[in-house]
């Protein structure tokens, strides 16, 4: 078994000379196997071995001997061991976790902050077991791989030997383990699964474990195949908070759905599923130009056109603010300032899609104008004739997201103009006359309404 574990973590390029391995060591059979086969391999791979144990205190007594074992052991081989602890209960209170899920991230936080790569002991079971659990849950591809050789920091250098071998291995070498007892319970899934359902497959197949291993291996290479391209899918795609729906569209739906994914993983909302992927991907074909869909952490997946976009959240519009001909008012939620002063003897068209010359007999008397959001029934003129604003912003292509963001210069008599937009030409001036300047002009540019 010694050898076979070699070749498999040379074959996959687990570690290199000079690396430190810390063995996660619980006591059980297969940490303490691990552990003893890479003291005896840590010449040949030119590593040094450590170990590391974690105490969850869920067990009672059951966990403070374990504790107890692991440093007797490691002190008989003259292994350094670290040592963590976390009160499970507590995080899971306070997560919404499961005691199991609480478990496994302090488990692994401590395991991550320890210098040099993780080795823990997972099997060929433990990688049947969990192909299983997935099928059950409803998996891809991605599921249907197992557990990872590696990942990141974490190591599996027993992933290519099972149970029955690790356990004939501590019989010739005289090792003795703990076993955990709730490893035993029949209310976890995990355990059913290895007690009630395996033994009736491998009473099919006595290879099972080996077989799935096998698979996995088969798998894993056809998923980083279609990964690769769905990256280049993606990258090809994409624009600042998104991507392009036709260039999406034109990949099959393999690389297509891993591109969504890769999508979807930039924003790190909590509790993304299958679902959420289905959806958006789903929106990529949408014939609605401003489709939606919300997803979890207050973001939402958004179509403007042909982008598909990914969106925090935000409030609907921005307040009113009343502006005094002559004054300057910052409108911080958009990033806009906008100023208004007459101007006397009006001789140039100054309208622009930020600036606009009003005439100075429409306003009214109270020299005050309002920046607002558009209201439904908003109308203006602009060179192409009276139109709904509603129907101006869907020809321009504003986003529908950005279109309770721009702001509406008015007055008692209606818009005189509409940043974005321009200004209301039956309000505005001529050359000759005295004139109201209105003009809006971005004092940052964090999101710009129209990128």
């Amino acid at each position: 078994m010694r050898d076979k574990i070699l070749s498999w973590m040379r074959g996959q390029c687990m570690t290199e000379p000079g690396d430190i391995v810390v063995c996660a060591v619980s006591g059980g059979a297969d940490s303490v196997c691990m552990l003893h086969v890479l003291l005896s391999l840590r010449d040949t791979l030119g590593i040094t071995v450590e170990a590391a144990h974690f105490n969850h205190h869920l067990r009672g007594e059951e966990s403070d001997r374990d504790d107890a074992f692991v440093r007797a052991l490691c002190a008989s081989l003259g292994v350094a061991l670290h040592v963590g602890n976390g009160d499970v209960r507590a995080r899971a209170a306070q997560t919404h976790e499961s005691v199991e899920e609480a478990a496994r991230a302090l488990r692994y936080a401590f395991f991550s902050s320890l210098p040099g790569r993780i080795a823990t002991a997972h099997t060929q079971d433990d990688n049947l077991e969990t192909v299983l659990l997935n099928l059950t849950r409803g998996t891809g591809l991605a599921g249907l791989c197992g557990i990872p050789p590696k990942r990141g920091p974490f190591i599996r250098p027993m992933l290519a030997v099972s149970r029955e071998e690790i356990e004939a291995y501590l019989a010739q070498n005289g090792l003795s383990c703990v076993t955990d007892s709730t490893n035993l319970l029949p209310d976890a899934r995990r355990n059913r699964l290895r007690q009630s359902v395996i033994p009736l497959l491998k009473a099919e197949n006595p290879s099972l474990c080996d077989t799935a291993f096998r698979m996995c291996r088969l798998l894993e290479a056809d998923e980083a195949q279609l990964s690769a391209q769905a990256e280049q899918a993606f990258m090809q795609a994409r624009l600042p908070h998104g991507v392009r729906c036709s260039t999406l569209t034109a990949y099959p739906d393999a690389i297509r759905t891993r591109a969504v994914k890769l999508l979807l993983d930039q924003i790190h909302a909590p509790k993304l599923s299958a679902r959420h992927i289905d959806a958006v991907d789903r929106l990529l074909y949408s014939e609605c130009p401003s489709a939606r869909v919300s997803l979890p952490g207050g973001y939402t997946a958004q179509r403007e056109y042909d982008r598909l976009l990914l969106t925090a959240d935000s409030p609907a519009a921005f307040e009113p603010v009343t502006l005094s001909i002559g004054e300057s008012v910052v409108l911080r939620p958009l990033g806009l300032r906008v100023c208004c002063k007459w101007q006397e003897n009006f001789s140039e068209i100054q309208n622009t899609l930020s600036t606009f010359a009003v005439k100075c007999d429409t306003i009214g008397s109270t020299e005050q104008i309002l920046l607002r959001p558009r209201r439904t029934h908003d109308v203006m003129r602009t060179p192409g004739g009276r139109k709904t604003l509603k129907r101006l912003m869907i020809d321009r292509k504003i986003p529908l997201r950005k279109r309770d963001l721009i702001p509406v210069a008015a007055d008692e008599h209606g818009i005189l103009g509409v940043y974005g937009i321009g200004v209301n030409l039956d309000r505005a001036a001529a050359p000759g006359g005295r004139a109201l300047i209105i003009r809006i002009e971005e004092i940052e540019k964090e999101d710009s309404l129209y990128d």
